[in-house]
Formats: C-alpha cells, structure tokens, sequence
C-alpha cells in the first residue's frame, strides 16, 4: 500500500524557552533562538483526527512508557483510558472498555502484529516517533486510519503531538493557527508576542512569598491568552506540612465560583429556549408542589434578573448547620451511618442526611425577611434552590444536566460535585479543618456548610475542578458562547448576562457574574477589584476558599487562580492582605500592554 503524504508542516516558536514546571517546552530547547519541529501527517480518513468531538467516540490511549508524561498532557483535553503496551491482555481490556477510538504510540520497536489485532476490534490512530520516517514506522502506518509522524521522540513533539490530536491548534503551511473552533492549546507566551521569562519572574515572586508567608499552602495560576494557555504553574504543596506538592491536574474546592460554573450556564441556556426570562417574576420557575416556594410570601414581586444581580432584597445569608446539632453533636433525627432513599444526602463517609431536611432549607429561605432598600447586597440564598428548579424545569437531575449539556462535550472531567468518588484523592486539595459540624479535616467534601447539607450539591457552592478544566468553561464563555466549534450558549445571551445590570443603582453585577468596581482602572492594586487593568467588559466570580476565575473579552484573556487559603482556618486572611489574586492578574496586563507599546515603537505608522 501506497503511504500518502497530506503534508509536512513546519511550526516555528520563536523567543528563548526558559519555561519549567508544568511546562514542557524547556525539554527539547536547543540553544538558538527557535525551535523547528517537523509534523507529517502520513494518513488521515475523513474528519476524524485530529478529535473534534469528544462524545461521538469512546477513546484510549495505548503508550510504550512514560506514562505518567502522558497522563498531564492527555488530562489537559479529557479523562480517558490509558493502556500499557506490554499488558498481554490489552486487547481485552479495550474491547472490555467499549474503546471506538484508540490512539498508538508508536516507535520502530512496535509489536506490529499487536497493532494488527487491535485494527480488528477498534479503529486506530498513530502518533509516530522517530529520526527518520523509516520502513518499520511505515509498516505500522499501514494499519491505521490516521497517522501523524513526529520527527524527534523529546517531551516537546509529544506534548505538541496531543495538542494536535485534541485540535489545539491547526497546522498550516508556515506555522500554527487558533480560532474558536479550536481547543485551548499550551505554547509559550513569545508565541503570542509576550516577555514569557519576565511574566514567569514576577508571578513567582508574589506566588512564592505567599506561600512562605502562608497566605496558602500552594496554589494553581493557569491564564489563557487569544486561546493560548501562556502560564500553567503549580506553587506549594497540598498542606503546610509540605509532603504533597501541588501538580497540575489537581482539584479545588471552587466555593462560590461553583454559582457561575453550576447553575449559570444552566440558566442561560433556558433563557436561550425561552424556559426562563430574566425579567419575570422569580416564583414563576419554582413548580407549584402544593405551596410555590415564593409565591404569596413577601418575595413575590422579585424578577430572575433582580435575583441574579444580588439587587432582590434577599437575606445575604442562613446558617443551616446548627439546626442538625444537639448540645454540639450531630441530631440523631436527620443522620444515618448508611444511605438509603429517606437518608440520601450523603454528607461525609458513613454519614447521611435526611432528604428531608432540604424542605427545612427551603422553608426558612420562603420565612427570611427582606432587607430595607432594593440595592446591591451579595446573598446566596437563591443559588441554594437552582438545582431543585432546574431539575424540575428540565425534568432530568441537576447533575447530569451539566455533565451532558457542558461539561462532558466541554472536556471538562474534573469539573464535577463530590469528587471523592470520581477521580484518585491524591488530586483533591484538603480545605479547612471544620471543629462545629462535621468535626474534621475537609477534603473531597465542600467546604461551604450550607452546600454541604444540600449533599454538597448546591448551586452556591460544591464543584470541584482543576485549572485546565475551569478554563474550558471560561474560554467558552470569553468566546460568547462557543468552545471547539460547538455552541452551549448563544452570544446574545452571555452578552446579556455579563453587562452590568443596574448601573444607575451604583450595583456593578452582572446576571450572577461579578463585575469590575465602577471607576477601576483609576484605583491602586489595594483598592480595586480586580486588577486595575481590566476592562469595563470583563467578568468573573471570587470564591471563599481561596478560589478566582476572570475572563476578559477586551483582551482576550482568561485567568484561573485556585488555592486552598481557608486551610487549616478560614480565619487566615493574608491572602487579600498581600492582594495576591489582583496583583498576579495585573502582571498579564502589563506584559500586553507593553507588547503593544514596543509594536508602535517598531511600526509607528
């Protein structure tokens, strides 16, 4: 068989890679100017490689070694089956895993007969390693669908190699191209024009200091710019005991960013149906189950859009928790050691709440009084009923609405509620040591007390995810609506639901996004929020465990800031006191807006 060459495609990144860490790009860094790597791709059938849908097909990957190399790359784009070429029983596995898509990595040293087995059961992409496009590597091209050869086998062909296969970049005569249908691609800031070893000085100096001050134990940094993740760093460890490090791919409690992660785009995409109008009354969207929830009581006149932008009159706050204690010990009325349908909110191992107790919940939130004036005042009372109402509203669970509708085509599969379950603990970052309810080190559970009697399934708190996967959700919504050609939200909508909705009421909020302060670009890191140098378009949420996420359309820039500030307390403040968040997303401003000062200093016309 004729091997056909689509083409030979040469990608140059120009500007001295220094970069460590989490980033692979120093691994094959000759000492010039630029780096030359050449891609050819041998065969290609159909639309199908590189991947531009991740729910058609059920894929794996089958590697010779470095496994857990592969593991960081493949996780950035999506959580799948990794398989060990000297397994015997890999064929098994595959077929016993419903595997439609496996991707090869292959070197001369391949067993090409275990490649013709596998061709029988599953349809098979090759990643090709080697100094030359010899014989051996052309024999196993034979077998594939696809096929892509990578000149030189260095951690930088291979993390440009999954890059491609998950289409964070295009490959084009000359270079790379990014545009909305592709995903987030990992290349160095010079790639986009930006001082990549001066950006990386400066985070590390604040992220550092906070460390060894302890603001936090350690933290996550990820910033995305033009579709470009530009920084991707891990600071610290897991605990100030500093036996775990952070890693890249591991998982925070996201607090309160978890309103515009969880319920949000849920309601967005109602009002993109016409299941939900931000401007008629609340109550309309909670069913009638003997008694509406708000109508008839004293928050009946309220709109979805007063609700969202914190402008409803609503109580800023209930607490929950001490009605499930009795002289400081859990109430025997509401907890079980084991679930069972009437004990389903599962609260802690072997701990289990009654379901009932969220009509409790509800109830108290329908009694809560209204505040004097119809002004800005932060509550997350509201976000505590979207799951009910939007699984009503949809008649499907609140849960599985998310994974289907966003974060599964998303990629996004650390991005999920109750994370113990879902992934290895040794990803999940411990929060606070909780001494009045549940009387223990927090991890995997939401930190947030008024969640976690929900079943740490709230809309006001309880997602958990990595960097690399909240910057999905936020690319989607920086690109209004859309993320690797598909389309979650219209742009009209997220146009909508980002602006500022009271403006005349001095209330800066968005419909549930926040909003920089009025006049921000005119006040000092200390004082703003955000960083001063974000514009007017922008939006985004804070969390209380220590969590950030901002996304710019102005500039095109997505910033993700995850740590775990409330370990071992909450009562540990420094981390507003230092201005870490702020003044670490000022940097990428200053780095871009220096970029377009030395461009009119080159080009003054």
């Amino acid at each position: 068989m004729k091997i056909r060459i689509i083409g030979i495609v040469t990608f140059l990144i120009i500007g001295q890679l220094h970069m460590v860490g989490q980033n692979q790009f120093s691994s094959c860094v000759e000492p010039v100017d630029s780096i030359v790597k050449h891609f050819q791709v041998i065969r290609q059938s159909g639309d199908n490689f590189p991947i531009t849908d991740l729910e058609s097909e059920k894929i794996g990957f089958l590697i010779n070694d470095n496994a857990e190399e592969w593991n960081n790359y493949i996780l950035r784009y999506n959580d799948v089956p990794i398989y060990k070429a000297h397994n015997l029983d890999i064929i098994e596995q595959v077929e016993s895993d419903f595997i439609e898509h496996l991707i090869v990595v292959a070197d001369s040293l391949y067993n090409r007969n275990q490649l013709l087995e596998l061709q029988k059961v599953t349809k098979l992409s090759l990643l090709l390693f080697g100094d030359s496009l010899c014989e051996s590597l052309k024999a196993h091209a034979r077998v594939a669908t696809n096929a892509l050869y990578c000149y030189k086998n260095c951690s930088l062909s291979r993390d440009l190699s999954i890059q491609y296969v998950f289409r964070g970049f295009d490959l084009k005569e000359g270079g790379v191209s990014w545009n909305k249908s592709n995903r987030l691609n990992y290349l160095p800031a010079e790639f986009h024009g930006l001082n990549g070893p001066n950006i990386k000085h400066k985070v590390d100096s604040i992220a550092q200091k906070a460390t060894e001050e302890g603001a936090f134990p350690g933290c996550r940094i990820l910033v995305a710019y033009k579709g470009t993740v530009i920084f991707n760093e891990s600071y610290g460890f897991h605990t100030f005991n500093k036996r775990v490090k952070v890693q890249q791919h591991d998982v925070y409690d996201l607090a309160s960013v978890t309103k515009i992660s969880g319920p949000l785009p849920l309601i967005m995409k109602a009002c993109d149906e016409n299941l939900m109008d931000l401007d008629a009354a609340f109550y309309t969207y909670w069913p009638d189950w003997k008694k509406r929830l708000f109508h008839r009581s004293n928050k009946e006149e309220m709109t979805l859009r007063e609700v969202l932008a914190h402008q409803a009159r609503l109580t800023p706050y209930i607490n929950y928790y001490p009605w499930l204690l009795n002289d400081g010990h859990l109430n025997d009325k509401y907890f079980q050691l084991h679930a069972s349908d009437k004990y389903a909110l599962k609260i802690d191992d072997n701990l289990y709440l009654s379901t009932a107790f969220k009509k409790k919940v509800y109830k108290a939130i329908r009694k809560s009084p209204l505040l004097d004036e119809a002004k800005y005042k932060y509550s997350g009372l509201s976000y505590m009923i979207y799951p009910q109402l939007l699984s009503e509203l949809y008649q499907n669970e609140f849960e599985s609405l998310l994974y289907k509708n966003f974060f599964t085509p998303l990629g996004a599969s650390s991005l999920v509620y109750n994370p113990m379950d879902k992934m290895e603990d040794n990803r999940i970052v411990p929060t606070e040591y909780d001494g009045n309810f549940r009387k223990k080190q927090i991890k995997g559970v939401v930190h947030d007390e008024a969640a976690a009697v929900m079943g740490g399934v709230s809309g006001n708190a309880g997602l958990f995810s990595s960097a690399d996967d909240l910057a999905k959700l936020m690319q989607m919504y920086l690109n209004r609506g859309s993320y690797a050609g598909k389309e979650y939200i219209s742009e009209e909508v997220i146009d909508e639901f980002s602006k500022v909705q009271y403006p005349d009421n001095e209330n800066r909020r968005g419909a549930g996004f926040d909003k920089p302060l009025f006049g921000n670009d005119t006040l000092s890191i200390k004082e703003s929020y955000p960083a001063p140098g974000v514009s007017s378009k922008s939006f985004g949420h804070s969390g209380f465990t220590g969590t950030f996420v901002w996304v710019d359309p102005e500039y095109e820039l997505v910033y993700i800031f995850l740590s775990n500030r409330v370990y071992p307390s909450r009562n540990n403040r420094l981390i507003y006191q230092m201005n870490v968040r702020p003044s670490i997303q000022q940097i990428f401003y200053d780095a871009i807006k220096e970029k377009e000062s030395t461009s009119l200093l080159v080009n003054p016309d």
